[in-house]
């Protein structure tokens, strides 16, 4: 059967700068982080740097130096007798774990050479009691109750159920213990957690409560944003968290949200790696974009899934709840476990009462028995898939869509 298929990708602009001409301009053009650098340095106190981990698509180490040489040129740092501000870090895992080898790999690729006096480096680790400490009502990194001085550092990117992410999301969730990540992402059960949506949002909300938490006991906290497609940085702003938002978000909804005009008969949702490394973070994809096809229609999620399915509460989930009233109802009776919300979120989209859409995984690293029981179908290309979804899906009217980077790219319907 011959489909017609349209084709949608982020929306970079003509012209691309480089990346650290577009630092040092956000950088040069902020006040607040100049100020925010020399009371660090005047109360000789080191300024705590959070920084995404390896699987976010954050430039991390072009701001490090871009920081580095705003430092080095700025008139405040050339007296030999002022201050220089220095720095500790932690990378800001949220619940990720990392093995030894990646976190060296990481470090020495980060920060290595990058021109900042970086003294410690923690790796964040929502579990480990030891590591953790209280602060602002809720359980983070001890370097994040005893520092004065927060400079978190994220990529700003459509979050289908924390609405944006960014180093608002750094500073907070990405330092949680495990039991307040859970209370946060909760939130992600409620119609009102959905992409790009902030205002109302319980999940951005409670971000932002910490925020505001954190500053009340006498935290200074200055963010640096960043607006990333693929390898180029294409935007980046300084100052207050949410002032930083409120410059970067035209530019997110500019690149990422892609009008398509009608739903279709099959999606095919194309999402690389890091996002691909595993179905539970590659199902970002069908969350980001099930609006695109129609209720009884077809998905196709291309990820390579090398790391297999991701975390076993998941995919338990999925396997006991054939339906979306029996998600429901196993959540509510033995409570809400961290992930749980995206196999609530998957059985609507495929329970027959709902959206009766049928999905297909493509994999060279899974098989059909990985799968078993979750009415989730595995093959290993493309064709095949796309055969046994045109037996499933009745009326078929050969429309077909096909989403580049569908991790990071979400569609609205319209023209708008």
């Amino acid at each position: 059967m011959n489909i017609t298929w349209e084709t949608v990708s982020p929306a970079l602009p003509p012209q691309l700068g480089a990346a650290g001409d577009v630092l040092k301009e956000a950088l040069s053009a902020s006040g607040k982080l100049e100020d925010f650098l020399q009371s660090a340095a005047q109360a000789d106190e080191r300024i705590l740097l959070l920084v995404n981990d390896p699987h976010r698509a954050t430039q991390t180490r072009p701001a490090l130096v871009a920081l580095a040489r705003l430092i080095a040129e700025s008139a405040v740092w050339t007296n030999a007798l002022a201050r220089v501000p220095r720095f500790r870090a932690i990378v800001a895992t949220g619940a990720h774990r990392f093995l030894a080898r990646e976190r060296r790999e990481f470090e020495e690729a980060t920060f290595a050479g990058c021109g900042l006096s970086v003294d410690e480096i923690a790796w964040h680790d929502a579990t480990d009691a030891g590591s953790l400490a209280l602060v602002g009502g809720v359980r983070m990194h001890r370097w994040v109750a005893e520092s004065r001085f927060l400079l978190p550092i994220g990529s700003l990117e459509p979050h289908y159920f924390a609405g944006l992410t960014g180093p608002h999301k750094t500073v907070t969730i990405g330092c949680l213990s495990a039991e307040d990540i859970e209370r946060n992402h909760e939130g992600a059960l409620s119609p009102s957690s959905d992409i790009l949506r902030l205002q109302g949002n319980p999940v951005f909300d409670g971000a932002v409560r910490i925020l505001r938490r954190l500053e009340s006991t006498g935290k200074t906290i200055c963010a640096l944003g960043e607006v990333v497609c693929g390898d180029a940085l294409l935007a980046a702003a300084a100052g207050d968290p949410i002032e930083v938002i409120d410059a970067l978000l035209p530019m997110v909804r500019q690149i990422y949200v892609r009008p398509v005009p009608n739903p279709v008969d099959i999606l095919r949702l194309r999402v690389p790696l890091p996002l691909g490394r595993n179905l539970y973070q590659a199902d970002k994809g069908l969350k980001n974009n099930h609006p695109a096809v129609r209720d009884g229609g077809g998905i196709i999620l291309e990820a390579n899934c090398s790391e297999g399915i991701g975390p076993d509460a998941f995919l338990n989930l999925l396997r006991r709840a054939g339906d979306y009233s029996s998600a429901l109802r196993i959540v509510a009776e033995e409570g809400y476990q961290l992930g749980d919300h995206k196999a609530v979120k998957l059985r609507h989209l495929m329970d027959p009462r709902y959206r009766g859409v049928h999905v297909a995984l493509v994999s060279p690293h899974l098989t059909g028995s990985d799968l078993d029981g979750t009415g989730i179908k595995v093959f290993p290309e493309v064709q095949p898939a796309l055969d046994w979804l045109i037996t499933v899906v009745t009326g078929f009217h050969k429309r077909g869509l096909i989403i580049h980077d569908a991790g990071m790219v979400t569609v609205t319907l319209g023209s708008a």
